[in-house]
């Protein structure tokens, strides 16, 4: 029950973060936080030091919790990065599909396209990680996995501000397409490239999203 506790409490929080947005100035303690999910402390207090862990929040005794900000210079080199494991990722596991994979691909794009026709960013933005983590996980690298897993949490919440751009979803979604029109075909150098587009424009939406810089909840 303890774990059950702490796990809702997670996602909670997590998705409180992710609706929040920096100008809304939310003040919220462990205490009031404890109060508004009607829980005790200590689920709560495990479900912000695995956030903290994530990179969504920094814990300060004097500030409360804090949704860190990032420099240009983690943007720059964090989508470096992934540009370089992906594409690889990418350009590897096009020709190697099996036709399960192509249908568990096929099963994060519908329900992308799902998500974007109801105006949920939140729900587009799950099936948007599940689709970058199908690549990775099927690669069966674990240090690759475990490396791009934290970068995808670190900016989880900087990707839901992005998305709610206007034309974002949408933009996101036709370049899944492409990468993925690209995997089916079996085109390793065509499904890299289309991801790096992806994740150019990526990154220069983040750069250019006010508001990611450190802001109290």
């Amino acid at each position: 029950m303890r774990k059950k506790k702490k796990d809702q409490a997670y996602e909670e929080i997590r998705e409180l973060i992710l609706r929040s947005r920096p100008a809304e100035g939310l003040a919220m303690s462990e205490n009031s936080l404890a109060a508004e999910l009607g829980m005790s402390r200590t689920p709560v207090r495990e479900a912000l030091q695995r956030l903290q862990a994530e990179g969504f929040v920094e814990i300060h005794p004097n500030r409360g919790v804090v949704i860190p900000g990032v420099s240009v210079t983690e943007v720059n080199e964090t989508f470096a990065l992934r540009m370089a494991v992906e594409e690889f990722v990418l350009r590897e596991m096009a020709s190697r599909m099996s036709d399960d994979n192509l249908a568990e691909m096929d099963l994060y794009l519908a329900r992308q396209k799902e998500a974007m026709n109801k105006k949920d960013v939140l729900d587009y933005l799950k099936h948007d990680k599940d689709f970058h983590q199908l690549f990775f996980r099927l690669y069966d690298n674990s240090l690759i996995m475990n490396t791009l897993q934290r970068i995808l949490d670190r900016f989880y919440t900087m990707g839901a501000r992005v998305l709610n751009l206007p034309g974002s979803v949408e933009r996101s979604f036709a370049e899944h397409c492409a990468i993925a029109g690209a995997v089916r075909a079996g085109d390793g150098d065509g499904a890299a490239a289309g991801m790096h587009i992806h994740l150019t424009t990526g990154k220069n939406n983040v750069l250019s999203v006010p508001g990611n810089v450190d802001s109290i909840i």
